[in-house]
């Protein structure tokens, strides 16, 4: 019972954060066709929010333009060292 458990080190709260700043944010828009129901994504523009009705894009999948809504917004942060 002296046996105490081998724990992995703590790494230092500086290491953590000095990892944060090399990472970069991409936002991106899921947008969805009243006509057709396709949803895609694309990236995120000033302005956007959820429920926004778009009448100045088109549907990628059946091109009609006064039918496309913002039905969520993400973001992501991608390793620019990372090869995807």
């Amino acid at each position: 019972m002296s046996d105490e458990p081998q724990l992995p080190p703590i790494p230092a709260v500086g290491d953590i954060l000095d990892r944060k700043k090399r990472f970069v944010e991409k936002k991106h828009s899921i947008v969805k066709c009243g006509a057709c129901q396709a949803d895609f994504s694309r990236l995120f523009k000033a302005g956007d929010f959820v429920f926004k009705k778009l009448t100045d894009e088109e549907c990628e999948k059946c091109h009609k333009s006064k039918s496309l809504t913002i039905t969520e917004i993400y973001s992501e942060w991608i390793d620019p060292k990372k090869k995807s």
